[in-house]
């Protein structure tokens, strides 16, 4: 799978997690974009919100937690007009209350860490090709 013009922004505040994620997109071609906590992926989101073509966030972040950033992207998306961007949910915890809180605040999709190359190639595969 070549995913290369593709745009990914992450957010994910531990430093393990960024490389090995990065490691995963490399494999398809995609040099993603970190940001280090919830604001800071609000604020890139809102600067270049038409390039993005998928947001992987984390839930548990410094600052602002992946929900209240998904929140508030989706809310800026409703008072702009603009078209829902894909956001996934990254998070440790596997239970299906964390599920329901992520599709709560508007994430389309959710992903448990660690994460399994062949689960993110699938979501890679089903929504960016």
């Amino acid at each position: 799978m070549d995913l290369s013009g593709k745009h990914i922004l992450i957010a994910e505040d531990n430093m393990a997690n960024q490389f090995v994620i990065k490691q995963l997109l490399k494999k398809v071609n995609i040099a993603p974009v970190f940001a280090k906590n919830g604001e800071e992926v609000i604020e890139m989101y809102k600067s270049k919100y038409a390039e993005w073509d998928l947001v992987f966030m984390d839930c548990k972040m410094p600052v602002i937690d992946g929900y209240q950033a998904t929140e508030a992207i989706r809310q800026f998306e409703r008072e702009n007009g603009l078209e829902k961007g894909l956001i996934i949910g990254l998070s440790a915890n596997a239970f299906t209350g964390s599920t329901n809180e992520a599709m709560a605040s508007g994430m389309d999709d959710y992903l448990t860490k660690p994460i399994e190359r062949d689960k993110m190639m699938q979501l890679l595969s089903q929504y960016l090709q």
